[in-house]
């Protein structure tokens, strides 16, 4: 076998990952036990690692994903069978207990997500858990996806782990249709999975479109339980129309800005989807809430024939709305960056450099390149330029720096 077909192989394996990793955990410890979950995660590792090593000379199977889950189903039942002979107890399977239905795979993750969220832990570590086991985040992408230091994660997934199995003694299977109690935490759990789909936080990373469709897919399927959730609504609303870009997104390798984006790659019936979520959300049943706001801030973007002829005022008006919900850096720049196209630059300058003092590390990439696009929209190109190249100081992704040398290149010319 070739480097190319090799390549095909790492590709198609590591799709799978991003498209069966929390499958196949929810399904294991759904039949094995919510106590087995360290094993569960080693064992589906392990079935992954055979993959790539037997698929390049085998070839990749025509049942990937039940192959998978009966190589990491026998690994998992050596592990438990060791651990008994190691501690001197008896423990037998029966044939009938060990038969793995992927059927059940979906349900079993939407269970393994409310486990998760019934452990008596903080909502921010209950997230870190659920990216980590379920959505096969690494540590990096859960640092990035929440802003903590990277040593904070790993002790975090290291002290969870005896929480996990210690819960799974005293816990009762959940009833899936009042799941309305459990929807804040799932719902961050799906936003924080399509933001690193959206743009991925890995060095070599651009768009991670399984992560994107995933998150999605069990976004519906819990609208199987909560019809009419007026937040679940509107986070669908908000991925269809992100997904609806994605091919204008991206042209030889190189992030393309909403600017210069080709409006008619955007695909239409993806846009159409997202208001289809949207038209289903009665606000006079419902309080305003930020995957709301998010979802019609997109829809106005989407709404405009030409960038030039978006409606800024509305935009604005949105983002002054959704920093009262979520006060937060990021929302002031990319209401600063709204702003930009309608108001007076050297005032939204001054206003974005009080923010500086408050910059945590994973803010500082978007500060210095905004901070750098005001220079430059105000024709003040050296200030651009060194600005531009701070930011690079700030990020490792590769698509970033391309972005950014591409906009150093063109202000120097």
């Amino acid at each position: 076998m070739n480097n190319s077909d090799h390549n095909t192989i790492n590709k198609f394996t590591d799709h799978l990952f991003r498209e069966s990793h929390g499958k196949m955990i929810a399904l294991l410890s759904a039949k094995f036990g919510y106590q087995q979950i360290d094993n569960i995660v080693d064992a589906v590792q392990e079935a992954f690692e055979a993959a790539l090593n037997e698929w390049k000379y085998k070839g990749i199977p025509n049942h990937s994903f039940a192959w998978l889950i009966q190589v990491s189903k026998n690994k998992l039942i050596n592990k438990i069978k060791r651990e008994a002979i190691g501690r001197h107890i008896t423990y037998q399977f029966h044939a009938e207990d060990l038969q793995l239905d992927p059927d059940e795979a979906e349900d079993s993750l939407i269970r393994l997500l409310v486990y998760f969220s019934k452990i008596n832990l903080s909502d921010r570590n209950k997230v870190i858990i659920a990216l980590f086991y379920l959505c096969g985040f690494g540590y990096i992408e859960i640092s990035h996806a929440l802003m903590l230091p990277l040593e904070t994660i790993k002790k975090m997934i290291g002290r969870s782990k005896s929480m996990i199995k210690d819960f799974a003694i005293q816990y009762e299977d959940y009833d899936l249709n009042v799941l309305h109690k459990e929807m804040p935490y799932l719902l961050h759990v799906l936003y924080l999975m399509f933001n690193e789909g959206f743009k991925s936080s890995r060095k070599n990373g651009s768009i991670h479109h399984d992560l994107c469709f995933e998150a999605i897919r069990l976004a519906v399927l819990i609208k199987n339980y909560q019809q009419e959730n007026c937040e679940l609504n509107a986070i669908l609303a908000l991925f269809f129309f992100h997904i609806a870009r994605f091919p204008a997104r991206m042209d030889n390798n190189m992030w393309i800005s909403m600017e210069h984006q080709d409006r008619t790659l955007w695909d239409k019936n993806l846009i159409a989807e997202g208001f289809a979520y949207l038209n289903q959300i009665d606000l006079k049943k419902n309080r305003l809430n930020k995957y709301y706001l998010e979802a019609l801030i997109a829809s106005v973007h989407l709404s405009a024939v030409q960038y030039e002829k978006t409606n800024w005022q509305l935009l604005s008006k949105l983002y002054t709305q959704l920093t009262l919900l979520e006060p937060t850096i990021s929302v002031e720049i990319n209401k600063i960056i709204v702003e930009s196209n309608y108001l007076p630059i050297s005032g939204l300058i001054e206003k974005i450099k009080n923010f500086e003092p408050d910059l945590n590390e994973f803010l500082k990439f978007p500060f210095y390149t905004t901070l750098a696009h005001l220079y430059e929209k105000n024709k003040m190109n050296q200030l651009a330029s060194t600005y531009y190249l701070r930011a690079l100081l700030h990020t490792k992704n590769q698509f970033d720096r391309d972005y950014i040398g591409q906009k150093i290149t063109k202000i120097v010319q």
